[in-house]
C-alpha cells in the first residue's frame, strides 16, 4: 500500500510546523523546503484546515500553525482522513451473481491487511515524528542544506547516525 503525495505532503506540513512552534509559517515556506509546488501545498493546507489540524491567518503577519497539540494528532487520523481508502464493497458480481467464495475472502483480507496498515500508523503521534532526529533535523530555522525533509529509511541508516 502506497500514501498518496497529498498525504505525504500533509504530513510533512505538519512536521514543519510542529518543529517551528509559534512560528508564522507560509504555504510558501513549506514549498521552499521541500521543493514542490506551492499550489499543491496551498491544497494540502485547505484539507488540513477542514479537518482542524492547521489554522491559517490572512495578511502581513498572516500564516499557518498547528490547531492542536502534537501529542493529540495520530498519523493514523491524518491517513485516513487524506486518503480515500475504498470499501470492500457488496460480494455481488456484475448481472446479480453472487461473488465466489475466494472473491469474499479477497475482500476480508483486504480489509485485514488494510486495518494492518493503519494501525501502524494509529500508534504514531505527531509529537512521535517530529521529535525524531532523523526526521526533524534540520527543520528548525527553515534552512535545511538539502531544502528537503532528511527522512532517512532505516536500511539506509549507518551506525552512529
Amino acid at each position: 500500500m502506497r500514501l498518496t503525495l497529498h498525504t505525504e505532503h500533509a504530513v510533512h506540513m505538519l512536521v514543519y510546523l510542529a518543529v517551528n512552534p509559534g512560528a508564522r509559517v507560509t504555504v510558501a515556506d513549506v514549498a521552499a523546503f521541500y521543493g514542490t509546488s506551492r499550489n499543491h501545498l496551498m491544497k494540502v493546507a485547505l484539507n488540513l484546515g477542514r479537518a482542524g489540524y492547521v489554522r491559517g491567518a490572512r495578511g502581513r503577519s498572516g500564516g499557518l500553525s498547528l490547531a492542536r497539540h502534537l501529542e493529540g494528532i495520530y498519523l493514523g487520523e491524518v491517513v485516513r482522513h487524506m486518503e480515500a481508502f475504498a470499501s470492500s464493497g457488496s460480494t455481488r458480481m456484475e448481472h446479480g451473481q453472487r461473488a465466489p467464495s475466494s472473491a469474499i475472502s479477497l475482500a476480508g483480507l483486504a480489509a485485514a491487511a488494510l486495518k494492518a496498515y493503519l494501525g501502524v500508523f494509529d500508534q504514531c503521534t505527531l509529537a512521535d515524528l517530529a521529535s525524531g532526529c532523523k526526521v526533524s533535523q534540520g527543520l528548525r530555522g527553515r534552512d535545511s542544506p538539502s531544502g528537503r525533509l532528511g527522512m532517512v529509511p532505516a536500511w539506509q541508516q549507518t551506525e552512529g547516525s
